[in-house]
């Protein structure tokens, strides 16, 4: 019932079983590995999109990931579609939440710490 992001490449048949939960994975990843008896491919919205990046953000606070920071200095949009299981039981928004109140709770943390440090890098 999560929500997964995948920065990297996806193995055969990603998605089989799934039945709950969402997955962001790289636009060009989801070529003929996706088992399509179980999820479906859907284009972000920009809500979606700015609650990826939120979740990137927070990646590269924890991380230094090259690769997030190079998602996250894109112009033109992410590069992620989303993949769901063809009956997925709640919304998008809904399935978010979790993380969303999660993400909230650490900024919270980190800029309760008075650290500028902290609060540029939840905002660069």
């Amino acid at each position: 019932g999560g929500v997964a992001l995948v920065l990297g490449p996806l193995g055969l048949n990603f998605g089989s079983g799934m039945t709950g939960g969402l997955a962001y994975v790289l636009r060009a990843e989801v070529e003929d590995v996706l088992n399509r008896d179980f999820v479906g491919v859907h284009e972000v919205d920009a809500e979606e999109e700015a609650w990826l990046r939120r979740v990137l953000e927070e990646h590269v606070h924890f991380t230094g990931s090259p690769r997030a920071s190079r998602l996250l200095s894109r112009r033109n949009g992410m590069p992620f579609v989303r993949v769901q299981p063809v009956h997925l039981q709640a919304t998008v928004a809904d399935t978010w939440k979790r993380v969303l109140a999660r993400l909230t709770r650490t900024e919270n943390l980190l800029l309760g710490q008075g650290s500028t440090d902290s609060q540029a890098a939840l905002h660069a």
